[in-house]
């Protein structure tokens, strides 16, 4: 019979003790998003690279009327305007035609050609996140800081439809 070594004994004692008494600390961390003012979190792009869904076109025109009155399109007026879509075959006219009929409406939140040039950064960088959810690159916004400086022909209605009119505008 084999006698009794407490090394051996001590050894897996401390080696069960060890292993019994290793205990990973969980902490949970509850995080309240805008309950306090109802606002909903946006994703904000950092390029447009990220973008690789294409917006269907009840999407589109939805976006585009909150993107102009800062508020949902009542449903109605969706679908009066997705039927219309539906026997017009350029698309690319259609949204051009709603877009200037949203612009032209009394309610809709556009900034005057005044406020637009009191504040080129200002203007660039809310309507690249207004029409794009993403800041503008430096060269971007440098370009159409430059443009717009240049050119006092342009107005916010025509920043506004090359915004909604580009090839990123219809992707998400």
């Amino acid at each position: 019979m084999q006698a009794f070594n407490p090394i051996k004994i001590i050894t897996l004692v401390a080696f069960i003790t060890i292993l019994t008494s290793c205990k990973k600390e969980v902490e949970e961390t509850v995080v309240y998003s805008n309950v306090i003012y109802d606002v909903d979190d946006v994703t904000i792009y950092s390029s447009n690279a990220e973008k690789t869904k294409q917006k269907s076109p009840e999407l589109l025109l939805s976006i585009m009327y909150s993107d102009i009155f800062n508020q949902t399109i009542p449903s109605n007026k969706l679908l009066e305007i997705a039927e219309l879509s539906l026997s017009n075959g350029d698309k690319t006219m259609f949204t051009e035609m709603i877009f200037s009929q949203f612009l032209a409406d009394p309610s809709a939140s556009v900034p005057t050609n005044t406020q637009m040039r009191a504040d080129l950064d200002l203007f660039v960088n809310d309507n690249y996140i207004r029409f794009f959810q993403r800041k503008p690159s430096e060269y971007e916004l440098i370009y159409l800081k430059n443009l717009i400086t240049n050119d006092n022909m342009i107005t916010v209605d025509n920043v506004f439809t090359s915004f909604a009119l580009s090839n990123e505008y219809y992707f998400y």
